[in-house]
């Protein structure tokens, strides 16, 4: 099938993914009181940042925005159109937190001040190719901000992205599994977003090779672009239902948001302790929580990123069936290829808040109460279909890894007696983490629309859209 011809000009840039050369940005979660007020902030925004801004060297700050249901109701859309977008998206991620296992440490009661009270209507993000970019923009804005009646700032969140450095190792005992070369890593030390699968029609940063459709050739292929774009052809051949009219849907996509704060002391020392009881290393065992190594390298074939399978693994041997690699994306695992898989894959954009903590220091020294983590962003043109399944049938429920009710040992919501089987593989023995605390909790965020940019413009100039 050929690929789709994109309008990457109309395609908000927050979609393509931003990498390292805009290292440092600003989220805003914002409410309007009246229509006119919601318009203003959209008519003070443009030129929203598209595809095509990414690899634009000129372009200092990049600026992407996306709203709740609630806040295009605020907006004043008409209310047919309201009605139009899907239930997930109308009853947003709080009234949905049961179906995703968001209770107890989870649980929306817990989560920050901005997500409290009168809710979200809107976010902006602001990405910068410099700290100095950003804070000119941000003094600018908030200026605005401040100024503009009926505009409420329900919270803010400064996030960057941050990279292997010997100057600042982050193993747990052995030195050797911090990562020789700079890639992005997150707050546990391991490398984040190398596995995205390609979309059919976006330009590809880097080779897309086992990422995404296996074919039965066992070559792989893109995903089609309806998978994950309002408005295109999904892997069925049809277009995902979206918002009407047509125009409203074209070009965007639908949004997880969520923030994820990481416990490191927390699961440094729980690995620590569990290997010293095994007599194996710390960072070995840490390495198949993740099933990946520190740099990326996967364990299910350390000869390549992405080009593997987990057919030739069934017991998990290699990359233990619970590890977080092959609970996030099963790939072959299910059998039929990656068939039972491709409609289920979400594509990811996120980065880190806090700062990195080092080895041998404690999260505290470095970042205080407010912690640190992920602000978890992905994008699908289904909740239910993708973002929701992938949480509910992988993550926290084991049945299709042949798990039974054991969790995702990283990011699932841990209910006793929660545990993690690291299976044996003839000289390493098999080790049962039992007790897995929360290393991983939610603290706020919700389902948002990201429209194309001329829909976004279409609703700065009035409740028709």
């Amino acid at each position: 099938m050929a690929a789709p011809v994109l309008d990457l000009t109309d395609i908000q840039a927050q979609f393509g993914g931003y990498d390292r050369h805009w290292p440092v940005g600003r989220f805003w979660y914002l409410r309007w009181e009246t229509p006119d007020a919601g318009r203003a902030l959209l008519a003070r925004l443009p030129p929203l940042a598209h595809c095509l801004h990414l690899d634009d060297s000129d372009t200092a700050i990049a600026v992407n925005v996306a709203f709740t249901h609630r806040g295009l109701a605020a907006l004043g859309l008409d209310p047919t159109m309201l009605d139009s977008f899907p239930e997930d998206f109308r009853q947003g991620m709080r009234a949905r937190a049961p179906l995703n296992g968001d209770t107890g440490p989870n649980d929306p009661q817990c989560w920050d001040d901005a997500w409290q009270g009168g809710g979200v209507h809107g976010w902006v993000g602001a990405y910068a190719r410099s700290a100095q970019a950003l804070e000119e923009f941000a003094r600018d804005f908030e200026t605005w901000l401040s100024a503009t009646p009926h505009l409420v700032r329900a919270g803010s969140e400064d996030v960057s992205r941050f990279y292997a450095d010997p100057a600042r190792p982050m193993h747990i005992d052995d030195p050797a599994s911090n990562p020789s070369r700079p890639v992005v890593l997150e707050h546990f030390g391991f490398r984040d977003g190398v596995s995205n699968p390609p979309v059919a029609g976006m330009p590809q940063d880097g080779p897309a090779t086992g990422i995404g459709m296996l074919n039965k050739d066992g070559s792989w292929s893109p995903l089609p672009a309806g998978e994950f774009l309002l408005g295109q052809v999904d892997a069925d051949g049809e277009v995902p239902p979206g918002p009407q009219p047509e125009s409203l849907a074209r070009n965007g996509s639908f949004m997880v948001l969520r923030k994820l704060e990481q416990d490191v002391d927390g699961f440094r020392a729980y690995v620590a302790g569990v290997a010293a009881g095994a007599g194996i290393g710390a960072d070995a065992l840490a390495a198949r929580f993740f099933g990946r190594h520190r740099d990326g390298t996967p364990l299910a074939d350390p000869s390549t990123l992405n080009g593997f399978t987990f057919g030739d693994d069934p017991q998990g041997r290699r990359c233990p069936l619970g590890a977080h690699l092959r609970r996030a994306n099963p790939r072959d695992s299910m059998g039929f290829g990656t068939v039972l898989v491709d409609r289920h894959r979400i594509l990811r954009n996120g980065i880190t808040y806090g700062q990195p903590v080092p080895h041998g220091v404690l999260q505290a020294e470095v970042n205080g109460d407010a912690g640190q983590g992920l602000m978890f962003i992905a994008f699908n043109t289904s909740f239910a279909g993708q973002f929701e399944f992938v949480t509910q049938q992988w993550l926290n429920f084991g049945n299709d890894q042949n798990q039974g009710n054991d969790r995702d040992p990283v990011v699932g919501v841990q209910v006793p007696p929660a545990r993690f089987v690291v299976p044996g593989d003839g000289l390493r023995p098999t080790v049962v983490c039992a007790g897995l605390p929360q290393f991983v909790r939610l603290r706020g965020g919700d389902y948002f629309f990201l429209p194309g940019i001329a829909a976004v413009a279409a609703l700065a100039s009035g409740p028709g859209g």
